[in-house]
């Protein structure tokens, strides 16, 4: 019977004899092929495969309102951008061979944000969430290192845009611009001050400290500090003083004389004025003794058009607006007293000027508006380190898991086990088949020493 089978084919149970007597040779291979399996799909296939993740939001001052802290917007595809790429790299000596310019031109890394919130009430939160791909790192854990370095680079962009902000006015721009743009200068930088504290401090609190050249102190102190320098009645009075004065026009400042030419060219519109006016008032008060005498009204007068008499004078006359005459003798009488207080002796152009329009007068008045253009730039420039430390001490990036996530890669578990397994069966096959085999050829093959049937006829 079992000569029967042996001829028809191999038993099972035959099969697991020979797998047995040949175990360990199967086990040993089974086992290197599953070694080699793993190996080849951690470092050569599933890294061209594999994409690394990981989630953070980017926590700073403007945020809610998704700007830098300038004012321009924040585009989250800067977080990808090569400046900022090769910024993580510089942070890290382990990623020093990264290849980011390829990453980018391959469309291996991307970024996407996810908004929750309301944006318009600046209530808004924004989840980045950076994708690498794995073939560009030994590892999960120096992909890890890349993205977070990626995030931390980010952080140091807002922060260095922070400590790049100016609030001051450059001595080059304030001193090319005349007297009367000058006040205008000085004013707008002290509402910026103001208005740049009072955003801060309703950000955060009037009693927020901040720490700036060793000194801690809240906001409030440091606006109140501000506000001091340049109220409401020191900038009438210097506006007041640039009039009066003459000033509005002329440029300069306390170490560099004024210009003799302009304030002659000052002097002589002034001049050509006064008694431009002074014509206009004995014209007015002609009219209105004429209408005095014939019982007119001031109201139903046509007075004589100015406008023709000022075209000559570049503009430097301001005609009064109000159309009656008593209005008008007063305006141009008044106007007329403020040249007089400027030239003094010289409205005739006869003698030298004895009133404010001198060039020692001038250069006092560019003297204390330097005085105020000093003070508000070094408060200027204390709002701005201000500025730094809040940002310093409210920007960081925030992760929200502190691991990568990974996707597009194959269980190594899973490959170890199919490996194995479909090895074990070829292996099997293989040695069955071939002791199989071995053991047939035996069978057929008289054994040594065993008499053979002889080839030739018997008698």
């Amino acid at each position: 019977m079992e000569t029967e089978e042996r001829e028809n084919g191999i038993t099972f149970g035959e099969i697991c004899r020979l797998i047995g007597k040949k175990i360990w040779l199967v086990l040993a291979i089974a086992a290197g092929v599953t070694v080699l399996a793993v190996v080849l799909f951690a470092l050569v296939f599933n890294p061209l495969t594999t994409y690394y993740s990981m989630s953070f939001e980017l926590v700073y001052p403007t945020s809610s309102t998704q700007q830098y802290p300038d004012g321009t917007p924040f585009s989250y595809r800067n977080i990808i951008s090569l400046s900022t790429l090769e910024a993580a790299k510089a942070k890290e000596e382990r990623l020093a061979d990264i290849d980011v310019a390829t990453m980018i031109r391959e469309d291996h890394i991307s970024v996407s944000a996810v908004t929750e919130g309301d944006a318009a009430a600046d209530s808004a939160t924004v989840t980045y969430t950076l994708n690498v791909k794995g073939s560009y790192f030994r590892d999960e854990d120096t992909a890890q290192l890349f993205i977070r370095c990626v995030a931390d680079a980010t952080v140091d962009d807002i922060m260095e845009r922070a400590a790049a902000l100016s609030y001051g006015i450059s001595s080059e721009t304030f001193n090319g611009n005349n007297f009367e743009a000058r006040l205008d200068l000085l004013a707008e930088e002290y509402a910026t001050l103001l208005e740049a504290y009072d955003t801060w401090i309703s950000t955060y609190s009037a009693g927020y400290r901040v720490t700036v050249n060793g000194s801690r102190r809240s906001l409030s102190d440091y606006r109140a500090e501000v506000y001091g320098l340049y109220v409401e009645g020191v900038r009438s009075a210097l506006a007041s003083e640039c009039e009066n004065g003459g000033y509005g026009l002329l440029y300069g400042d306390e170490d560099e004389i004024v210009v003799q030419e302009a304030i002659n060219d000052r002097v002589a519109q002034l001049q050509q004025e006064y008694a431009l006016n002074e014509s206009i008032i004995s014209d007015l008060k002609a009219q209105r003794e004429g209408l005095s005498g014939s019982g007119a009204t001031a109201s139903t007068l046509s007075a004589r058009t100015l406008s023709a008499q000022t075209d000559t004078q570049d503009n430097t006359i301001v005609i009064s607006p109000d159309p009656t005459l008593e209005q008008r003798i007063a305006y141009y009488t008044e106007r007329n007293a403020v040249i007089a207080n400027q030239l003094g002796a010289a409205v005739d152009g006869s003698s030298e000027v004895t009133g404010t329009l001198t060039a020692d007068g001038a250069r006092a008045f560019a003297t204390k508006l330097n005085g105020y253009f000093t003070s508000l730039n070094a408060a200027a420039e204390t709002l701005k380190n201000v500025t730094t430390a809040i940002y310093e001490q409210n920007t960081f990036a925030e992760f929200v898991s502190q691991n990568a996530n990974s996707s597009g890669d194959t269980n190594i578990v899973l490959v170890a086990v199919a490996s194995f397994v479909l090895a074990f069966i070829v292996a099997a096959i293989v040695v069955c088949a071939s002791e199989y085999s071995r053991q047939r050829k035996q069978a057929a093959s008289p054994a040594d020493g065993e008499p053979q049937e002889p080839s030739g006829r018997t008698e």
